[in-house]
């Protein structure tokens, strides 16, 4: 592990991992669709409802920026995916988008 960044009003904490060490750490993860080669950034959530998408999506790009090609989320039962950072950072922002539309709908509703 290179380094660890734990964002706790964010409901994530996110870790950078050398990409050779994913085998060991995740045994149970197919890792041939993604570059094992660089660094990858493991994500783990601990409750989806108090997760922080858009400080999220700052971090995913903050690690693309920096030469990250691999994220692994792990969920807080200890399922774990392995993925492209640039299609994790899409799967965020479409969360984004739907917990914008969802607030937006409910002060409609609430004018109404």
């Amino acid at each position: 592990m290179t380094q660890v960044r734990s964002m706790a009003s964010g409901g994530f904490v996110a870790e950078r991992e050398f990409g050779f060490h994913l085998a060991q750490r995740f045994p149970e993860v197919d890792l041939t669709k993604v570059d094992t080669s660089g660094l990858a950034l493991v994500v783990q959530v601990g409750r989806p409802q108090t997760l922080n998408v858009h400080k999220l999506g700052r971090v995913l790009i903050g690690a693309a920026k920096g030469g990250v090609k691999t994220a692994v989320a792990v969920t807080s039962e200890g399922n774990a995916v392995a993925m492209p950072i640039f299609d994790f950072w899409l799967m965020v922002e479409e969360i984004q988008e739907l917990k914008t539309q969802f607030r937006l709908e409910s002060r409609v509703r609430a004018a109404a």
